[in-house]
């Protein structure tokens, strides 16, 4: 299923709430110029390597290394404190590039250990998602039949759900959809039903709704105790679900508060 916002609007949206959420203003800042860099990547592979791509990362890993230093550069120059002494530290062991790259793609790994993989990929996930060519070699989700609260495509958890009347998406008036954070497929889930253990007793689901962010809500399951961001585009269609999810990391921290892990973690590690 397409629910996809090009690179150009991602960007714009980023700015924009940059200048706007006093909360985030130096997160999301940051967020654009990772942006940026995610996007020149995902040009380089459709203008030059459409062709020479397969979704086995053994085989294509050198074609994605050849960036890799640059995000380094980039994070070392605009990151946090953290952040840029990490990058500091990946930037010696550049023999071992390929090695890390490896563990986050084969693994759901810790996300504090595993941001510059993460950004380093998703586009290359995001590309091979455009032109249907599956992450041949990668094994997570490979222990059996595909459930369907994992991407049909990449087989990693959902990052968030969207609400939607948009008839572009052929979908019915207020149809939930979770999406990969990663390669941005989405795909159709039950209103009432949780993502992550697949619990349907209404009352073991809640949701939560702060004043500041009428747009986005938190829904919780007291059966796992995992939660998610549900991202309403029926209210306001300005709204880029990867990006608005980002923002709103005070309702991530009242989640964490009240003894519920996300499903999957944004950048920001939350």
């Amino acid at each position: 299923m397409s629910i996809s916002f090009s690179w150009k609007r991602r960007i714009a949206r980023a700015q924009q709430l940059s200048e706007e959420a006093a909360h985030a203003v130096q997160m999301l800042a940051f967020y654009v110029e990772i942006l940026k860099w995610q996007q020149s990547i995902f040009d380089h592979f459709s203008e030059i390597h459409k062709e020479s791509l397969t979704g086995a990362f053994e085989r294509d890993s050198g074609i994605i290394l050849e960036h890799f230093g640059s995000l380094l550069n980039l994070v070392r120059q605009n990151g946090s404190e953290a952040l840029s002494a990490q990058a500091g530290r990946l930037s010696s062991t550049e023999d071992r590039w390929k090695e890390y790259l490896a563990v986050w793609w084969n693994s759901e790994h810790d996300p504090a250990q595993s941001f510059f993989a993460r950004v380093c990929l998703q586009p290359y996930l995001e590309f091979l998602a455009q032109i249907n060519a599956p992450p041949l070699d990668s094994k997570i989700g490979t222990e059996g039949e595909q459930p369907h609260h994992r991407c049909p495509f990449c087989r990693r958890k959902p990052q968030l759900a969207i609400l939607t009347d948009d008839p572009a998406e052929s979908m019915e008036s207020g149809r939930r959809i979770l999406q990969c954070g990663d390669c941005e497929t989405a795909w159709s889930f039950p209103r009432i039903a949780c993502p992550n253990c697949l619990e349907v007793d209404p009352h073991k689901l809640a949701y939560y709704v702060a004043e500041e962010f009428p747009t986005i809500r938190v829904d919780c399951c007291d059966s796992c105790q995992h939660y998610l961001k549900t991202i309403d585009m029926m209210k306001d269609r300005r709204l880029v679900p990867i990006v608005d999810e980002l923002a709103a990391l005070p309702l991530d921290l009242w989640a964490v508060e009240q003894g519920y892990t996300k499903i999957e973690q944004n950048l920001a590690g939350i």
